[in-house]
């Protein structure tokens, strides 16, 4: 039989790979020309040979567990492959699935090694010629998944759940976080899904829904931005009409790398609006996630002019540097030892820490916030200097994911839009189009927005047919109208500012606060935020329309109003996760989990107690459980003795009970002497007795337990007290 499952393991293989994996062979064109076209194309499609790989490692760890179990008997060395894969798996992803696989997967282990345990606890029986009960196998079985059942309870609803955060990053410097680059989308399919337990993305997509769950990300104090109510995290610039993406690095446009910015070191940068024009702000984040969940990024609130206490690398458009050739990537600048003065960035798009952190860790920023009314922005003009152009073009280079859709529905929508608000200059184009989709009843925010039809590009079927979105919807659509006019902007992916705690006077960011917005390019202002997102939380930001009102007007903090949705806020009473306030309630969630835990270990134990009395019908069990109570009770076993003289002595110390234990030990006596047993009648005299006696077991396990307990006390003041009457020794 064990060749034979040997032999059988091959065809499986081969059918798993002809089914499983995508060939001509299953298309009805199939040939050889075909079969061989497709296997010069192998070499090509990575993640179809990844898919080959994974189904080969399946079918060899399944050949290496049978031939371990089946020909060698070896349990611990079979499990090992499949063991090591599942504990990668887990550590490495972050959807709940495997947690089934991993029950699955114990509760298969433990039946194995089970079953081998007790061959070979038989075989030496065999050979040893040492007799053994017949129902030997179904006790060894009984108490084997007691077991796992009891490990497995202990595992999943008692221990704390293990992190699902890729560690292998801190072990190996320099490896890539094994979710976003996930071939078959398992646990993501972007860059998005390394960070989306935060809700944080670098990668921005319509139609994508909310997977984050609520949890405290940081806490950030310091000077309140009166019109950025955002925590930017990068600056996305192209669009394919799927995604938006970072720019890449041409000749025509520069993007650039500077590795290293020291500490309190001035970010050079050419597009701070004049000073008398910003807000400088002092802002420190506490940030209670590993650096890893949000990609490294330094957040802020608005343009940064230097990180006061860690090191940090900046990525950003340098039209002063020019192109090296053949360069693939951002061409590196400000490099520390070249001799070459310092060239300015002409916009940032992203900055990162450049050294590995843990959390929860903290940062200061300076930065500059424009102060500018609504005269100076529709004032501002349209002098966009050249490197604005891959922020002005719908498709930079060209660059179409797979085809326009209905781009020119789109356009006459942007133009009746603006044409109906007779809006003319860019910032009133701007705010029409943002009122337009804030408008109450036009549209619906959702956090789990309707996937389009195949065929149909998720943007357009937002914007004409389902119109139910999440923020990336709204923003995505009024970039894509903005450019259509000509309009310079680009897709910001952050958190909006959080619920500001009157107490410590704290911004409390939460995952589910991730948030996508629209900033607009305005020549000697810098870049403005929008907000089209209906979500009730986050509102369009209302500007002093003159440079009076806006010197009167002094800045105001971000309203204390709860900004997460009230279906996924943390529950009340309890403190958000890293906060300081509210120590109670942090102590009482653990205590109230360990308590629940404690009692559910405990009505485990009591069924398993009631299984152990329950399963005693034959006259041996019966007389092991006896035997368990004289020992509970102090009752001596002497060697030599028979089970009447035991059975005796038990007797003597259970006088209601007395008939019914000599009862049992005359029926074990001829149990294990008598050629055939017991007879029928005195097996069911023997349940009879037994029956009586295990109505009071419960109540006799636990008296002893006290009188045990009660003398260790006797015993320990007795010991105390002979110590306090002994004679001082003579100096």
């Amino acid at each position: 039989s064990r060749l034979a499952y040997l032999l059988a393991s091959i065809p499986v293989t081969l059918g798993c790979l002809l089914l499983l994996t995508p060939s001509p062979l299953l298309t009805t064109n199939a040939s050889v020309a075909a079969l061989l076209k497709w296997v010069q194309a192998l070499p090509d499609q990575t993640n179809l040979l990844l898919l080959i790989a994974l189904l080969l490692m399946f079918a060899l760890t399944g050949s290496w567990a049978s031939w371990w179990i089946f020909r060698r008997r070896n349990g611990l060395v079979a499990l090992l492959p499949t063991g090591t894969i599942l504990a990668v798996e887990i550590i490495n992803d972050i959807i709940p699935g495997p947690v089934f696989f991993t029950v699955v997967w114990l509760a298969a282990a433990a039946s194995v090694l089970l079953r081998l345990n007790f061959v070979a606890l038989k075989e030496g029986w065999r050979t040893r010629h040492v007799p053994h009960a017949a129902d030997t196998g179904w006790t060894f079985g009984e108490v084997g998944i007691e077991a796992t059942v009891a490990i497995l309870a202990i595992a999943f609803l008692i221990l704390p759940p293990l992190s699902s955060d890729d560690i292998s990053g801190v072990l190996i410097p320099g490896v890539v976080h094994a979710d976003f680059v996930h071939p078959f989308g398992l646990g993501s399919s972007s860059q998005s899904a390394a960070t989306g337990s935060v809700g944080y993305s670098e990668t921005v997509r319509p139609g994508a829904q909310l997977t984050a769950k609520s949890k405290t990300v940081m806490r950030v104090d310091g000077d309140s931005p009166g019109f950025y109510p955002y925590w930017r995290g990068i600056a996305l610039a192209g669009w394919d009409g799927i995604q938006w993406y970072e720019l890449p690095s041409t000749r025509d446009v520069p993007v650039r790398l500077q590795p290293l910015l020291a500490a309190h070191a001035t970010l050079p940068r050419d597009d701070l609006a004049p000073s008398l024009r910003i807000q400088v702000l002092h802002t420190t984040f506490h940030v209670l996630v590993p650096p890893e969940q949000t990609s490294y990024t330094v957040f802020s609130a608005g343009e940064i002019i230097s990180v006061d206490n860690q090191p940090s690398k900046v990525r950003g458009i340098m039209t002063s540097v020019g192109t090296p050739l053949n360069t693939q990537g951002p061409a590196l600048v400000n490099v520390a030892g070249d001799n070459l003065p310092i060239a300015s960035f002409d916009t940032v798009d992203k900055i990162q820490f450049a050294k590995r952190l843990q959390a929860p860790y903290t940062y200061t920023i300076t930065e500059a916030v424009p102060n500018v009314d609504v005269q100076d922005l529709q004032a501002a003009g349209t002098d966009y200097p050249p490197w604005l152009d891959p922020y002005r073009a719908l498709y930079h280079n060209g660059r179409v994911a797979q085809g326009t859709g209905q781009d020119s529905q789109i356009a006459e929508l942007a133009q009746s839009i603006v044409g109906a608000a007779r809006a003319t200059t860019p910032y009133d184009q701007a705010k029409a189009i943002e009122s337009w989709f804030i408008e109450k009843g036009r549209f619906t925010y959702t956090l789990k927005p309707p996937t389009a039809p195949a065929g149909v590009r998720q943007l357009d079927y937002f914007l004409f047919d389902s119109k139910k979105g999440l923020c990336q919807d709204f923003s995505t659509a009024m970039n894509v109208m903005l450019r259509m006019l000509g309009i310079p902007s680009r897709q910001m992916s952050g958190f909006s500012a959080g619920v500001l705690d009157d107490k410590t006077h704290q911004h409390l960011v939460n995952a589910v606060e991730a948030h996508s917005w629209v900033e607009v390019f305005f020549p000697g202002y810098g870049w403005i935020p929008f907000e089209p997102t209906p979500d009730g939380v986050n509102s369009p930001i209302s500007r002093p329309q003159t440079l009076e009102q806006l010197n009167a007007a002094a800045p105001s903090g971000t309203d204390a109003a709860s900004r997460i949705p009230p279906n996924l806020r943390e529950p009340a009473g309890v403190a958000p996760s890293g906060s300081s306030q509210g120590g109670f309630p942090d102590i009482l969630r653990p205590a109230l989990i360990v308590g629940g835990g404690l009692l559910l270990l405990l009505v485990i134990a009591s069924l398993l107690a009631l299984r152990w009395l329950l399963a005693a019908r034959d006259i041996p069990r019966i007389w092991r459980r006896l035997l368990f109570l004289g020992d509970r009770l102090k009752v001596p076993r002497r060697p030599g003795d028979t089970a009447e003289e035991f059975g005796g002595r038990l007797a003597a110390s259970l006088p209601p009970l007395d008939d019914d234990v000599r009862q049992l030990a005359r029926l074990y006596t001829r149990a294990s002497f008598r050629e055939g047993g017991l007879r029928a009648d005195e097996l069911a005299a023997a349940r009879e007795a037994w029956s009586r006696i295990r109505g009071s077991y419960p109540r006799l396990v636990a008296k002893a337990w006290r009188d045990a307990l009660r003398r260790g006390r006797v015993l320990r003041a007795e010991g105390a007290a002979s110590e306090s009457h002994e004679p001082s020794p003579r100096r």
